[in-house]
């Protein structure tokens, strides 16, 4: 699987959020289709796993951390945020790739 690849996607979006759902992060890996595209098809279950198992290293990692939000309107949906970790990880990636 190309973790590394929805890894680097993943954190650098997450680099301009304070918390984001699951549902936010699946919008930023799983390719959308075109209103009229109905020939269009995606393996939704292999985009399922890459995101799941990318969760699971970043969050092994410490890159990211998650939590679960108490309230009625989210449905006690987790939410993923970035750490310290993460967010040096981003700007000494981020510094690798301008030189």
């Amino acid at each position: 699987m190309q973790t590394e690849i929805a890894s680097q996607t993943i954190l650098a979006q997450m680099k301009n959020e304070s918390e984001v759902s699951f549902g936010q992060l699946r919008m930023w890996l799983v390719p959308q289709k075109a209103e009229h595209d109905n020939d269009y098809d995606i393996n939704q279950k292999y985009f399922e796993t890459l995101l799941r198992e990318t969760l699971s290293d970043l969050l092994k990692k410490g890159y990211i951390a998650s939590s679960v939000r108490d309230g009625v309107e989210d449905g006690d949906a987790r939410a993923f945020s970035l750490t310290q970790k993460g967010s040096k990880y981003i700007e000494e990636f981020e510094g690798f790739d301008e030189q």
